[in-house]
């Protein structure tokens, strides 16, 4: 098998010996791995207020609070999460995509810089930032997609059903 080549500038390298860094930041690992989750729960958290909020009956049969079409407004902030959702399985993915398409530095230039001895049966390990971020990217493209199903399927009852049927 041939190494993956990329037309992409490697990224710089610090002092003589160190590995360099994943082409990816940790700000966009962060981002894959968290965004989805976060508008899965702003959904619900939303939702609950504003349906609970919605649904109880004021003064002369009017709403106390809220809106009038509580699973019109759910359906469209279920809808626009689901967009969240995806732009974070998109960064996800991308960052997946900048790591497996370059090959990761393994730690021989180190030790052999420090001056360490290598076992000649040694497998070379790869640098734990690029291994770390790996997992991160593919860590992210999972819980992006997870949550935004989730987002989907918990969205269709307040799609479907009057969103205060259930409540009163």
């Amino acid at each position: 098998m041939s190494p993956r080549v990329s037309t992409d500038a490697p990224p710089a390298a610090g002092p003589p010996g160190t590995p360099p860094a994943p082409p990816v930041t940790k700000r966009q690992l962060w981002l894959g791995v968290v965004t989805a989750p976060a508008a899965w729960a702003v959904t619900e958290l939303v939702g609950y207020v504003m349906v609970s909020r919605s649904c109880e009956p004021g003064w002369n049969g009017l709403s106390a609070h809220g809106v009038d079409r509580p699973g019109v407004v759910l359906t469209v902030i279920a809808i626009a999460m689901v967009l969240v959702s995806a732009g974070a399985l998109l960064l996800a993915a991308g960052s997946w995509r900048a790591l497996r398409d370059r090959e990761a530095p393994d730690d021989r230039a180190v030790r052999a810089s420090s001056g360490s001895e290598l076992p000649g049966e040694a497998p070379p390990a790869a640098d734990p930032r690029w291994t770390r971020a790996s997992f991160m990217a593919f860590a992210g493209i999972f819980t992006s997609a997870l949550c935004g199903l989730g987002i989907l399927f918990w969205s269709v009852p307040s799609f479907l059903l009057d969103a205060c049927s259930q409540v009163r």
